[in-house]
C-alpha cells in the first residue's frame, strides 16, 4: 500500500510495539497509528508473511489488538517497516 492510498490520518507516535503469533514475537517501535491500523519499524528479521494476524500488543498504553501484516518494506539502513491493518473483533 502507498501512502497516498491512505485514507484515515496517521498521527506520530513512538512507542514500543510487540507483534506475536505462532510463527514468533517481536519487539518493534510504532512509527505512526490510525483509526484503522499502524506503521511500525524493527531491525529484526521477520517471522512474519504478509496477509498473517498477528496479535499487536502495546504495553505502555495497556494496549493490544489483533491486525493484518499488509505491507513490509526494507529502506536504506536495513531497518523494515510493516504496515499493519486493525482486525474488526466480533
Amino acid at each position: 500500500m502507498n501512502q497516498n492510498n491512505r485514507t484515515e490520518e496517521r498521527l506520530p507516535l513512538q512507542k514500543e510495539c510487540i507483534l506475536a503469533n505462532r510463527s514468533g514475537a517481536i519487539e518493534t517501535q510504532i512509527v505512526d497509528m490510525s483509526k484503522i491500523g499502524l506503521g511500525v519499524k524493527t531491525d529484526t528479521i521477520l517471522p512474519f508473511k504478509n496477509g498473517c494476524e498477528l496479535a499487536v500488543v502495546i504495553p505502555s498504553m495497556d494496549k493490544s489488538s489483533l491486525a493484518e501484516l499488509m505491507w513490509t518494506k526494507k529502506d536504506f539502513n536495513n531497518t523494515i517497516r510493516l504496515g499493519l491493518k486493525f482486525l474488526l473483533e466480533e
